[in-house]
């Protein structure tokens, strides 16, 4: 399975959730995208995540 971890910072309990992914990474594929550092206007960037979002199974936002 590809599965996202779309890193937000939204949710305090995030650390616990990324915890939880790592017993995941056996036998799938992770990807991770970070937008927290992303700005509003960054096209290239936003497109990215758009595409790792469109080609996953599985997005857990943390």
């Amino acid at each position: 399975m590809k599965m996202l971890e779309l890193q937000t910072g939204l949710f305090p309990d995030a650390a616990l959730v990324a915890r939880a992914m790592e017993t995941l990474h056996a036998g799938n594929a992770v990807e991770k995208a970070d937008v927290t550092r992303l700005s509003s206007d960054d096209e290239d960037g936003w497109a990215e995540v758009a595409r790792a979002i469109l080609a996953a199974d599985l997005v857990v936002t943390i």
